[in-house]
């Protein structure tokens, strides 16, 4: 799910960033995180850059209305409408006392965007235990005002930090087919003139 799909992105990201950059620690470089642990504390491991995810939004425009029907036979399959959402996610580095590597992992976690903004089946094979979710997913850099950001640190709960933002679209929440209790009604012949 939305778990997976951000888990398989912060290690396609951390393959690129490892590959670039020498790792003193030898951990992981860019891992899923939560900013902050239930205490309100900062819960980024030091030396790494967390994957955090800010908000969902529903994609209204793809909403389709109308209830799918198939018709098997006698049988009538009935689907809801699935919902496509939009991602808003984070990079956050945190190196103590080392701006400047905080400063070149953002830089190459960009630079990973820039060479692959979209990630399908076919280019990411570790995708495909999501693809009923996933057709493609499309990165955007996310370009925010000053106050916007000062807004998004207080959700966090977290001081600024080197970071950057990406808008991800699109991921389709959609249940099974279920099999209705409506049957399809057999169609009577009668023969016009037969007594």
């Amino acid at each position: 799910m939305i778990g997976d799909i951000l888990n398989t992105i912060a290690k396609e990201v951390a393959e690129y960033v490892d590959a670039q950059i020498e790792f003193p620690s030898g951990k992981k470089s860019v891992v899923l995180a939560k900013p902050t642990n239930n205490k309100g504390d900062m819960s980024i491991p030091d030396n790494s850059v967390a994957l955090s995810l800010l908000n969902i939004d529903e994609e209204v425009s793809m909403r389709n209305p109308m209830i799918s029907k198939r018709v098997e036979g006698d049988k009538v399959y009935t689907q809801t409408p699935g919902i496509s959402l939009n991602l808003n996610i984070i990079f956050i580095a945190n190196f103590p006392s080392d701006y400047l590597s905080e400063l070149n992992y953002i830089t190459k976690i960009v630079e990973f965007f820039q060479q692959k903004d979209t990630f399908t089946l076919s280019n990411t094979p570790s995708l495909q235990k999501q693809g009923r979710y996933v057709e493609e997913l499309v990165f955007k850099l996310s370009t925010t005002k000053l106050e916007d950001q000062h807004q998004v640190w207080n959700l966090l709960g977290i001081k600024y930090m080197p970071s950057v933002m990406f808008n991800v679209g699109k991921i389709l929440i959609q249940e099974d087919e279920k099999l209705s209790t409506t049957r399809v009604a057999k169609r009577v012949a009668r023969k016009v003139g037969a007594k």
